[in-house]
């Protein structure tokens, strides 16, 4: 949800005598690693200044109150806060008439990095104890508050009768709220996230209850849709509360079978006939031998591991798999007693999560499924330039897409992401149709087009909410 506040700091640092004369990439650069032999005292300031209050969520009603409040609609003494709390709200805040404040929503789970700029003086919304999910009698739908974890949701959905259809590529602790305001990578074979959302129900911009989307259908291609117009932005223009999930019913015989490859080229040929079939799946996803080691430590890799759920009747899994061995020809070797990383024990889940985390992730590319080994020997010859370890992890979508989450064994500071990120760049600019979606590689974008939807979405959201996008503005 940071996009354009970092955005329009960039464009209002522009404006800065010291800093006019400056190449966009060098200033991007200078912002995010908070340059402070290049950059004015005052820029440092705001790039390091963070949210001056914090306030955990637990009702909607909390933030309606919330949002009234910064409004200028309610006295701070609705929000019932105790006296030592009421005091130390008003003097962080400076909360008086005419004070404008930013919101924000401090995500679970954060696959990447934060924003360049964090929120100016704003109160923080923690919605780590917003976590009910309310499943009908009929039907497969869920609606499930932000903060709901999803490994939870998962176990929770299974239990009732359901399957939750997204699982994370990167498999890390994400909450729901993840995948709205975050960068958690929670997808489908058949599609992405915001394919199965139904709809939002939110707190607007004035403290309204409001829904956007049917919780029992989605409005999907109805000509109305303005559900998914927003999806990608939705936090700018208001707080997601609660999702509503169209799920699937929950299959009578499932099975995970992984395929071993030695060779980039037979990979890459494999993952790109298998979308060309008729077969469907829940999830595919591949990982090199460094992700593999991560996941499954004390095991020896091998260099490329592709894994497939299986989902059906019972009777008709040996068709379905007799047919996946053919579309995944060239394999060196397969194993179908590997189990099924999702339906681990929560414990067992979270202790691989902590494993996954702590590699240093630097955001996502998307690309043919043929030029996986492709994607996989440049990334080789990266690691070998940066002296890192570098692996990744991938999911194919039934469009012939690949969406792959490099990582490197490097610490997370942001020197190094900055520097990691721009190799990564450089590595997708030489594979044909690939895309490298980031927070970084939406700042250096300079497609003529992009640019110019970046400079429409700037004046909509500058016209009626300049506090949320960037408070105070830049000053020389």
């Amino acid at each position: 949800m940071g996009l354009l506040r970092d955005w329009n700091y960039i464009e209002a640092a522009t404006e800065i005598p010291a800093l006019s004369e400056m190449i966009r990439e060098a200033l991007i650069h200078a912002l995010f690693v908070r340059n402070d032999r290049v950059l004015p005292r005052e820029i440092i300031a705001d790039l390091t200044r963070t949210p001056a209050v914090t306030v955990k969520i637990r009702d909607d009603t909390d933030v309606r109150k919330l949002v009234q409040v910064l409004n200028g609609e309610e006295s701070t003494l609705s929000l019932g806060l105790p006296a030592e709390d009421y005091n130390y709200f008003r003097t962080q805040l400076g909360v008086g008439k005419d004070r404008e404040i930013g919101l924000s929503v401090r995500p679970h789970t954060l696959l990447t990095y934060e924003w360049l700029v964090p929120e100016q003086r704003g109160v923080q919304l923690d919605f780590s104890a917003y976590t009910a999910r309310s499943f009908p009698e009929t039907g497969h739908t869920v609606v499930a508050q932000t903060g709901a974890p999803w490994k939870a949701l998962y176990d929770e959905a299974l239990a009732k009768g359901h399957l939750v259809p997204t699982v994370p590529t990167v498999p890390l602790a994400f909450a729901i709220g993840d995948a709205v305001w975050g960068d958690a990578p929670l997808a489908s074979y058949d599609g992405e996230f915001s394919a199965y959302v139904n709809a939002l129900r939110t707190i607007s911009a004035f403290g309204h209850r409001t829904r956007v989307g049917f919780e029992e259908a989605s409005n999907n291609g109805t000509g109305y849709d303005i559900l998914h117009a927003t999806l990608p932005l939705a936090p700018e223009f208001y707080v997601p509360m609660e999702v509503a999930l169209r799920l699937a019913p929950r299959p009578a015989a499932t099975k995970t079978l992984t395929y071993a490859y030695d060779d980039p080229a037979k990979l890459s040929a494999a993952l790109d006939k298998l979308p060309r079939t008729s077969l469907r799946f829940p999830w595919v996803h591949l990982a090199d031998a460094t992700a593999a080691a991560v996941l499954r430590p004390g095991i020896a890799p091998d260099p490329f591991t592709v894994q497939v759920c299986l989902a059906g009747t019972a009777s008709g899994m040996p068709a379905r798999e007799k047919a996946l061995d053919a579309a995944l020809a060239g394999f060196k070797l397969k194993a179908g007693d590997v189990p099924n990383p999702y339906d681990l024990p929560a414990a067992d889940y979270d202790k691989a999560a902590q494993r996954v985390e702590r590699s240093l992730f630097v955001g996502e590319i998307r690309l043919p499924a043929a030029s996986a080994g492709d994607l996989a020997n440049r990334l080789k010859a990266l690691g070998q330039q940066v002296a890192s370890k570098v692996g990744f992890y991938a999911s194919l979508r039934a469009s012939g897409t690949l969406s792959a989450f490099p990582f490197f064994d490097h610490p997370k500071d942001r020197t190094h992401m900055y520097d990691l990120s721009k190799g990564v760049a450089r590595v997708v600019e030489k594979l044909p149709g690939a895309v490298f979606v980031s927070r970084l590689g939406h700042l250096w974008n300079q497609d003529p087009a992009y640019q110019e939807r970046m400079r429409l979405f700037r004046d909509i959201k500058l016209r009626f909410d300049s506090p949320h996008v960037l408070e105070p503005l830049v000053r020389p």
